[in-house]
């Protein structure tokens, strides 16, 4: 969820990492999509840490849950509309299926679903996150997620793929994007103020999310 969750941060440290490159923002044609198999997908918390009790309060203490490495499926799709008043609409869906295991032998299947809806009028950007992460295994099972609404400033609004070093795209990105929060509890000071409204909360998405 934070990748969503500072999406545009994560996707910044993966290329550094990784060598991941934006694709050219001029002339993008939507739809994009990204579509793997059998891929290896890392979780916002790195190994050896994974999901475990010290982040998520729902992990039982010594158990340490990570993703299989090519053990998800993803399925990323950015549509844009033009709409009445100058408004410029993206919807971008994000679905994961994925195994993962933990430090015990315990093997687990996951679950992940985001759909982000930016509406642009030229200067706001409003938004709204809808996101669910499903763990269930052998020592943990678990429900985490939200419907969340927020606005932030923009000049403008890219949505744009990102490549691996193969040319193979593997993510999509927006930019400029801002979370509501840069720690699960207070507003980011970049959106804009009282603007954030959690609709609905499961669980600790925060913490319990890895993705």
């Amino acid at each position: 969820m934070r990748s969503t969750r500072l999406i545009t941060a994560f996707l910044l440290s993966l290329s550094m990492l990784f060598g991941l490159v934006p694709s050219a923002l001029a002339g993008t044609t939507f739809p994009l999509t990204v579509r793997l198999n059998n891929a290896t997908i890392p979780w916002i918390f790195p190994p050896p840490d994974g999901l475990n009790s010290s982040i998520c309060s729902v992990i039982p203490q010594g158990i340490n849950v990570n993703p299989d490495d090519l053990g998800s499926d993803r399925l990323k799709l950015a549509v844009q509309k033009d709409l009445p008043r100058g408004i410029q609409r993206t919807v971008i869906t994000d679905l994961i299926h994925g195994t993962a295991s933990d430090n015990l032998g315990g093997t687990y299947t996951f679950v992940y679903k985001n759909s982000l809806t930016l509406s642009f009028d030229g200067s706001i950007v409003h938004a709204r996150m809808v996101d669910l992460f499903v763990l269930n295994g052998a020592n943990v099972n678990f429900t985490v997620g939200f419907d969340w609404r927020w606005a932030y400033a923009a000049n403008s609004l890219d949505v744009f793929e990102v490549k691996d070093a193969n040319g193979q795209a593997v993510d999509i990105a927006i930019d400029p994007f801002f979370f509501p929060t840069n720690d699960g509890v207070h507003e980011d000071p970049n959106i804009v103020p009282g603007s954030w409204q959690k609709v609905r909360t499961q669980g600790d998405p925060w913490n319990c999310d890895p993705l």
